[in-house]
């Protein structure tokens, strides 16, 4: 039992270690960055860790796409244009990113936290 445990423990301290590697490495904005450590520090909840977790990947997909246009890309214009995109991508991301919290918590820290991601967050 004790072993079985032991590995339940390792497996949680792998993936929360994986969670913070992820948004070290998707080179976000250092506020938005911060915010989402704080939640997911302040908030253990696996729903909120999951939910993280799939905003980051989105991000990172956006990411790799942002860079594989960009070196097609012939012209400033054409790579304004995909950096205009990539940023409307991590706005769309970090729009449901916010929505998906909402629907697993109506706590007040979690909405000042949501609202501090649209205040600090990416905007047009």
């Amino acid at each position: 039992m004790n072993i079985f445990i032991d590995v339940l423990r390792i497996i949680y301290i792998t993936r929360e270690i994986d969670l913070y590697q992820m948004i070290y490495e998707s080179n976000l904005e250092s506020k938005l960055e911060q915010i989402l450590i704080g939640l997911s520090k302040d908030k253990s909840s696996s729903k909120v860790k999951d939910a993280i977790h799939k905003f980051l990947i989105y991000v990172q997909h956006a990411s790799e796409n942002f860079w594989v246009t960009f070196h097609k890309s012939k012209t400033y214009q054409e790579r304004l244009e995909c950096y205009y995109q990539f940023t409307k991508n991590q706005c769309l991301a970090t729009e449901v990113l916010i929505r998906d919290l909402n629907s697993i918590s109506d706590e007040d820290e979690i909405k000042e936290n949501l609202n501090a991601i649209l205040k600090e967050g990416f905007t047009f």
